[in-house]
């Protein structure tokens, strides 16, 4: 993130040489967590004395690990660039500082003094607002929206932190890098990956990292639009062109996408006649509405998602070959979440941390509870996971244990409950033997590799599977041949 410096005039500071010292009490932890935006207090040696949950999001940071630390540590491993908000706390300078962040928020951060007996400054406080939020706030307050600015909140925190994902997933960091440029370079995308692997949140994320003047993103399901209503519904109508056509006609979705991003989800569900009229699209770019002779030339970028195989579908007839071809320009496979324990365990987290933002008490998850999630395959992945943490906030009380837990779909009916404490009693032990959650997780790595390699008979087509690269393979199997 850069920002750019908006210089203000002197205002009202606060003299208050006790507050560095209550800091630390739990209900000025509990009043700064309940803040939706961030916080972060710095003593005048530039320590860290405190940071809120909402300031940890937005850097992608963990703040029980920055507390304490040097203000150049939160500087080294922040999702935003800190380095002029850093440069003003040194020159003893308020100020204020727009940017935007890379999955494209924009980002207010101010600087407040608080003065000690001595006139010095004795602490400095960074607030961090997520200007999407105020707009928000602004258009509710106007009557312009309904929806509840707690569940706003609630959901922002839920959703994908791409700048934390792509440390933890080298194949989505791929993915991203690799989408990322076929946009800029116009060429269509085609993301594949099995349900609830993300493929919505990530067109959305590569729309909003290439469009910085935030053009459309439309969404269109391709498997929901019936045959007789596909070029009314994608390229519009004219005045009459159909029966029961508004009398001013009206523009399609794809003219709706000018100048932005139109997603094509499922478009492996797309009939076949429906993929005559979307390759002809694809090929000559102007639109022509129902009952129009003039063409309309429209320029946006093409994002579709499948979950099944596309060449495989035009290899039986159920897909166009010739439109495969023109929408598989670059194609981005998404890897499973069961294949990034890592990832899971981050998204476990994030989630729980959703959740507890609305709840009292807050929940939390017992060893066995966490150690069956982490051994659970997820064969809905992300959105899977992220159903069984709203459960597990309304089956449980303070703590959710393995018996909350919904009815995995890989267990059969009759052993569930058996099979799931006996997982739950498996990586537990390893984790009390190991003392170290991380350590269970490279284990669980460990086991998840070797069972790629037996599979698929070699390192480099055991990473090719499992969505990684070799280097990656040959490191955590501590060296070896590739073969």
């Amino acid at each position: 993130m850069r920002f750019s410096r908006i210089d203000i005039g002197p205002g009202e500071d606060v003299f208050a040489p006790e507050l560095k010292a209550a800091l630390g009490a739990p209900e000025i932890r509990l009043l700064l967590n309940r803040l939706p935006d961030g916080v972060v207090a710095i003593d005048r040696d530039g320590t860290i004395l405190a940071m809120n949950g909402a300031a940890a999001s937005i850097n992608g940071v963990a703040a029980a690990e920055l507390i304490g630390q040097p203000l150049a540590r939160l500087k080294e491993r922040s999702a935003i660039d800190w380095t002029p908000i850093s440069d003003s706390f040194f020159a003893r300078r308020k100020g204020e500082f727009l940017g935007q962040t890379e999955d494209g928020r924009r980002m207010l951060s101010s600087l407040r003094q608080i003065w000690g007996e001595s006139g010095a400054v004795e602490l400095t406080l960074v607030v961090q607002r997520d200007l999407q939020v105020l707009d928000h706030a602004r258009r509710s307050a106007a009557g312009g929206e309904r929806r509840n600015l707690f569940k706003f909140l609630s959901d922002r925190e839920a959703g994908p932190d791409f700048v934390k994902q792509r440390r933890l997933s080298p194949a989505l960091n791929r993915v991203l890098e690799q989408g990322e440029k076929a946009l800029r370079e116009n060429r269509h995308i085609l993301l594949v990956g099995e349900s609830g692997t993300g493929k919505a949140e990530i067109a959305h994320h590569l729309h909003r990292l290439v469009d910085r003047q935030a053009g459309p993103f439309i969404t269109v399901n391709c498997g929901a639009i019936p045959e007789n209503q596909f070029e009314a519904e994608m390229f519009g109508h004219e005045k009459g062109g159909l029966p029961a056509a508004p009398r001013g006609g009206r523009a399609g979705l794809v003219e709706a996408a000018e100048g932005g991003t139109l997603f094509l989800d499922a478009i492996d569900e797309m009939p076949l006649a429906n993929q005559v009229r979307l390759r002809l699209f694809l090929d000559d770019g102007p639109v022509r509405p129902l009952d129009t002779r003039k063409p309309q030339p429209i320029k946006t970028r093409i994002i579709a998602a499948a979950h099944r195989d596309l060449r495989a579908l035009s290899e039986e007839g159920s897909f166009r070959r010739d439109l495969y071809y023109r929408l598989a320009a670059v194609t981005l496979p998404l890897a499973p979440l069961r294949l990034q324990p890592a990832l899971t365990e981050h998204l476990i987290d994030r989630f729980l941390a959703a959740v507890n933002q609305a709840r009292e008490p807050k929940l939390r998850l017992s060893a066995a509870c966490r150690a069956t999630l982490l051994a659970y395959r997820f064969p809905g992945n992300i959105r899977e996971l992220h159903n069984i943490m709203q459960q597990l906030a309304v089956t449980a009380g303070e703590e959710a244990t393995v018996d909350h837990l919904p009815p995995l779909e890989s267990d059969p009916p009759i052993e569930r409950a058996s099979s799931r404490r006996a997982a739950a009693r498996g990586l537990a032990g390893k984790l009390a033997r190991s003392g170290r959650l991380k350590d269970s997780v490279r284990a669980f790595e460990r086991e998840l590799i070797a069972e790629a390699i037996a599979r698929h008979g070699s390192k480099r087509k055991a990473a090719q599977a499992l969505g990684v690269d070799i280097g990656t393979i040959v490191r955590k199997t501590q060296g070896g041949s590739t073969d």
